[in-house]
């Protein structure tokens, strides 16, 4: 079983800071954690992993949703799952877009901190920011409010697509700063939401999301059945897996374009894991390209590593990203990677292409010319393994990184030790 107290000890000191005052209730800390839903994705897992870390310390938590979504029920049996409800405007908001019911949500997240019913309330990814902020001030509590920043602002909100994008930018510039604390999940994003809110660089905490566990070598060994990975053999004809929501951010467009331009020059297999919106344009994509029998759109499965275990190269194809967790887990797998240089940490965890090949956002003719360049190349599954291990829960060093320095490090310092 994965040490999810271990990971929050990253976190806890970070708290500490802001319950200087609180009281606490029976020895234990009440805890808050909003976010839109459960749905299959990155954040959600960390989110769960991270309640799942306070729980064991012995303190109360709750995820704050907006609605359920569609996640995995085994891995979050035993949590307090609490799903906002609106007293009026409820049959007017049930079949209402993402966006706008998570506008609405702050109307009843309001009303439940004033019940107070929680000591510290967290945001959990960057979508839930707003509606967090502004129910904190329309409650009118001293309920500390702390963002974790899952992902840059300027790649994510800052678009030209839509007028919507673009204002919903604006608001996270000129709110962002009310919040009481920050924590960032890559020293890029904290770079990048530094820039564009103000926001002191020094006063954002940078804590990567500990991934590696021992218990991911146990999954990379659990059996599939699919028949493109199934008892393989290096002779046969290379597998790459892709990982993540079916959405504009992910970019599974430029992969499946940049996949069409390599199998010109080599026979080779795409499985992409993972739903989402985009499900149908992109399978409309792959028969235009006259790919369906090369390229899967396989959904969603339980255990991706397993998949990455198996393959022959893991790519991450996205315009933008936070600490991308699928990457860790490739190199985890000793699976070879490609990733987009795109905002965020990506770069982070391949330490600027020490341990994979990065490649221009947007381009899918280097994404080709990349995807067949590490066919050919003899990787190092244990140095991919080894690097893998640096975002585990066990290491030290992993335990706080901060950008600022000064009395504050000094602080937090003495809080962890």
């Amino acid at each position: 079983m994965c040490d999810y107290s271990a990971w929050s000890d990253y976190f806890f000191p970070l708290y500490l800071e802001y319950m200087k005052n609180v009281k606490k209730k029976n020895g234990k800390f009440r805890i808050g954690i909003t976010l839109y839903g459960l749905t299959w994705g990155g954040a959600t897992r960390r989110v769960i992993s991270l309640a799942r870390g306070f729980m064991e310390r012995g303190h109360d938590v709750k995820i704050i949703i907006v609605e359920k979504g569609q996640y995995l029920d085994n891995d979050t049996e035993g949590l307090e799952i609490i799903e906002l409800e609106h007293r009026f405007l409820g049959h007017f908001l049930k079949n209402a877009p993402k966006k706008r019911k998570l506008d609405f949500s702050k109307y009843p997240l309001a009303r439940y901190l004033r019940e107070k019913k929680i000591d510290i309330l967290m945001s959990g990814g960057n979508n839930a920011h707003l509606a967090a902020i502004s129910a904190k001030q329309l409650s009118k509590t001293d309920i500390p409010l702390i963002l974790r920043l899952s992902n840059p602002l300027k790649a994510s909100l800052g678009q030209k697509q839509k007028l919507r994008r673009k204002i919903r930018f604006l608001k996270s510039c000129r709110y962002y700063p009310k919040a009481d604390g920050f924590i960032a999940v890559s020293k890029s994003t904290a770079q990048d939401i530094s820039d564009v809110t103000g926001i002191p660089l020094e006063k954002i905490d940078v804590v990567y999301n500990p991934m590696f566990t021992p218990e991911m070598m146990e999954k990379a060994r659990e059996k599939i059945s699919h028949p493109w990975l199934k008892a393989r053999n290096k002779n046969e004809i290379p597998v790459i897996v892709a990982a993540g929501r079916l959405v504009v951010q992910k970019n599974f467009e430029l992969l499946i374009n940049a996949f069409a331009r390599a199998v010109e020059k080599r026979d080779m297999r795409l499985i992409i894991l993972g739903e989402g919106k985009r499900r149908k344009h992109l399978k409309k994509l792959i028969a235009d390209l006259d790919l369906a029998n090369r390229v899967d759109l396989h959904g969603v499965v339980p255990n991706p590593m397993a998949y990455m275990a198996r393959a022959d190269l893991f790519c991450l194809s996205s315009r933008w990203e936070g600490l991308p967790g699928v990457l860790i887990e490739a190199l985890s797998a000793g699976c070879p990677v490609i990733s987009t240089d795109c905002p965020g940490g990506a770069a982070e965890i391949l330490d600027h292409g020490k341990f994979g090949i990065l490649t221009p956002v947007d381009d899918e003719k280097a994404l080709a010319r990349s995807i067949l360049k590490a066919l050919d190349t003899a990787w190092d599954s244990s140095k991919l393994r080894k690097r893998a291990r640096f975002f585990s829960v066990e290491k030290r060093d992993m335990r706080l990184i901060i950008l600022g320095e000064g009395k504050r490090r000094k602080h937090l310092k003495k809080l962890i030790a």
